[in-house]
């Protein structure tokens, strides 16, 4: 009896087939993974090369504030009052205490004061004035009633014409009531040369007097 033949070979994958199936993988897995490092790659290089603006903090420095200068006040104890200087006139107080007097810088006006309680007393201070402010021949109007400064105090009013550094130069004077009986006299002369801004600068000051 002839002997039987043996089991046929089983089927399986082929070497030349594994191989193709092992290529594929490696391909498929190698071009996933490349695909995955371009990625990031390109997202690095983004975020290296990238122009977007920086916040930065900068320090701003705010100016000072104007300071604004001091008033130059001038003060009297009795009366208890006070008024400003005209600005730039030089300030000069005589050895007797009885006067105070303002020179403008070209020295063509002069604002002089004094204070007072006796009755009549005013008079006296008017006769001595014209050495005071260094004038002459002072032809004096009719005196008026009037107000004088900042809180309107009650005065008695006077102008007039007198020689200062020439003839034709001008003269005011008030007696003012502040409300005691301490009283102060302003007077104030101006030469016929000087500018119109003498004057004004002297109405200035007397415009600010006031209770302190």
């Amino acid at each position: 009896m002839a002997p039987m033949p043996p089991p046929p070979p089983k089927k399986g994958l082929s070497g030349a087939m594994i191989a193709l199936i092992v290529l594929v993988i490696v391909v498929i897995l190698g071009g996933g993974c490349t695909c995955v490092v371009c990625l990031g790659l390109s997202r690095a290089t983004k975020s290296v090369r990238s122009t977007d603006p920086v916040a930065t903090t900068s320090t701003v420095r705010t100016p000072p504030l104007p300071v604004a200068p001091k008033d130059n006040w001038i003060t009297a104890e009795r009366p208890y009052v006070k008024f400003l200087t005209p600005p730039g006139w030089s300030t000069k107080i005589t050895n007797d205490k009885e006067w105070g007097i303002f020179r403008s810088p070209s020295q063509d006006a002069v604002l002089a004061f004094t204070t007072f309680t006796r009755p009549g007393e005013s008079t006296k201070r008017l006769g001595k004035a014209a050495s005071v402010l260094g004038v002459a021949d002072i032809l004096w109007g009719a005196t008026r009633a009037g107000s004088v400064g900042r809180d309107h105090f009650d005065a008695h009013v006077g102008d007039g014409s007198c020689n200062f550094e020439g003839p034709g130069g001008y003269i005011w004077y008030a007696t003012v009531n502040t409300g005691s009986a301490d009283q102060i006299l302003l007077i104030f002369t101006v030469s016929p040369n000087a500018p119109k801004s003498r004057r004004a600068e002297a109405q200035a000051a007397i415009d600010s007097l006031q209770r302190r």
